[in-house]
């Protein structure tokens, strides 16, 4: 059993919602963004008789690209290609422009123009997406609308569940057994050193300019970064214990069954159900229903 407890488990009803937790909610506008990207997704190409913004242009280039095939796109405004893309403007097939490419001068000849015209926006396109049920104009924008906003408010619901952990962890009050949380770090920090080392990753170069960082020091800073998961680990106890959250003997059997017993398992259970619970929490938030 872990000695460090919680004193005062802070109320989570009492964290604010952070300013920035992203936006769920779609409004029309964005509705009308998603039916025209449908109509995108089944653009026509046809072939254009003159350069016109959000076309692809083949080109045969001839200078400082060594007589190759280039494809510009006019109005995508890439980086090196703004002077080719507008010089190429109202060029019909066989035209060649002197403009610069890549901070390069070059001539530019036109031998095809590719524009994709996007779909009609009917109910034959929808009734193309083959999504039961889902038929008509009006019928895909509700669809579209209701999919789109379950994903934003479960990204959402992430982004919001971690500031209320984060804030749980932050705001509770403890009884630290200065032995078990020195322990804890020092074998997490290690881990930490040695899963830096298998990834390829040097903990010792420094962010400042200054000398290498030695073993210790690495660790050293390692161990004070993860104090918090620490005490995560003791609010995460707490947190369920409030909730009625308890780790039985199927939990344990399920645990033992994947290689964890003991202290660390039950711990792990803790976290897992208290990200849980938060998420939970987020969703109904958000939804405005708490």
């Amino acid at each position: 059993m872990m000695k460090t407890k919680v004193t005062k488990l802070y109320d989570v009803a009492l964290i604010p919602t952070p300013e920035d937790i992203p936006e769920w909610r779609v409004d029309e506008a964005a509705v009308d963004g998603l039916v025209k990207a449908l109509a995108v997704q089944h653009a026509v190409e046809t072939q254009g008789d003159a350069v016109q913004t959000g076309d692809t242009v083949f080109c045969a280039a001839r200078g400082a690209l060594e007589d190759r095939t280039v494809l510009v796109y006019p109005g995508r405004s890439i980086p090196g290609a703004e002077q080719a893309e507008k010089a190429l403007l109202g060029a019909g097939c066989g035209d060649t422009v002197k403009t610069e490419l890549a901070g390069s001068p070059v001539s530019l000849t036109v031998q095809r123009i590719v524009r994709r015209t996007p779909a009609p926006i009917d109910d034959r396109l929808v009734r193309e997406e083959k999504i039961d049920g889902v038929e008509t104009v009006a019928a895909y924008r509700a669809y579209i609308k209701e999919k789109t906003q379950e994903q934003n408010r479960s990204l959402s619901a992430k982004h919001l569940s971690a500031a209320l952990h984060d804030a749980l962890v932050e705001k509770s009050d403890y009884q630290v057994d200065e032995e078990e949380q020195e322990a804890w770090t020092d074998k997490a920090a290690k881990e930490m050193l040695k899963m830096y080392e298998q990834e390829g990753i040097d903990p010792h170069i420094p962010e400042d300019g200054t000398d290498f960082l030695t073993d210790e020091e690495v660790l050293a800073q390692f161990k004070e970064s993860l104090r918090s998961q620490y005490l995560s680990l003791a609010m995460s106890r707490a947190f369920c214990e409030q909730q009625g959250v308890t780790f039985g003997p199927e939990e344990q059997k399920l645990y033992a069954e994947n290689g964890c017993t003991g202290d660390e398992a039950e711990s792990g259970f803790m976290e897992s159900k208290t990200w849980e619970i938060l998420y939970n929490i987020a969703m109904e938030r958000l939804e405005g229903t708490k």
